[in-house]
């Protein structure tokens, strides 16, 4: 059965790169409407354009998550472009892989401003827009975390924290608005190939070491990502709720 998300709108932040622009052509492809938020300008124009060279609706909007008032902007845009919001995909975020010995102040500051406190301003941001949500008219909110907030290890303290941050404000956000007909989960995956793939793991044996790790024998793609992410936007997965489904291959448990 193919999903439809057609007469749907849907927001994916840092969606110019990586599984954001992953998820955001998915749902585009599937019919809905996308509205892309990043604060590479550049790269989200080349995104926008290249998604509209393929047929589909989609407008970009640059912005900063860890700046409220920025989110505010974002949303105010896009809701006068497209009228409303079914759903928000919460993807943006950063990672050092760094020990406790190796982070400062000032980059532990960084990590959370952007994957915590981000996450909450996009939800504080867009939130009357699915407040207003009924059973009849449902609404989605996927929250990008990682499996990092779950075993502790991958990119440092402050990203485990930051993701486990954003699995409790998930929960949060699930109990508050289940009533209204948003479902809100998480998706958490572990290693998957995109720009930063090659940073953490720069030499073959590194990587050697890493899938074997793994059962089904292979890394993960930001089109694995993307196709959980359009599943949890359609009415399919109604009811899923309230969940953190880790996306590792096996790796984990």
């Amino acid at each position: 059965m193919k999903l439809s998300l057609k007469g749907k709108t849907a927001v994916v932040t840092g969606a110019a790169k990586g599984i954001g622009r992953s998820i955001a052509e998915r749902l585009a492809e599937s019919g809905a409407a996308v509205g892309i938020i990043d604060f590479d300008k550049a790269a989200g124009l080349k995104t926008q354009e290249e998604l509209k060279e393929k047929g589909y609706a989609c407008v970009f909007v640059s912005a900063d998550v860890s700046d409220y008032g920025s989110m505010v902007h974002a949303k105010e845009e896009l809701v006068n472009t497209f009228g409303r919001i079914d759903i928000l995909i919460i993807n943006a975020g950063v990672s050092r892989k760094h020990t406790i010995a190796e982070i400062d102040a000032a980059e532990w500051d960084r990590i959370l401003a952007i994957n915590l406190s981000g996450s909450f301003y996009t939800v504080k941001a867009f939130y009357d827009c699915f407040a207003e949500k009924t059973q009849e008219d449902e609404g989605r909110i996927i929250f990008i975390t990682s499996g990092s907030g779950i075993t502790g290890t991958g990119g440092g303290a402050h990203y485990a924290a930051s993701k486990s941050g954003q699995h409790g404000l998930m929960r949060t956000v699930s109990k508050e608005l289940g009533k209204n007909g948003v479902s809100v989960n998480a998706i958490a995956p572990r290693v998957i190939v995109t720009e930063l793939f090659d940073t953490l793991y720069p030499t073959e044996e590194s990587k050697e070491k890493l899938v074997s790790q793994i059962p089904i024998g292979r890394f993960g793609y930001p089109e694995d990502i993307a196709n959980l992410a359009c599943f949890l936007a359609s009415p399919e997965s109604a009811y899923i709720h309230g969940q953190i489904i880790l996306m590792d291959g096996g790796r984990t448990y």
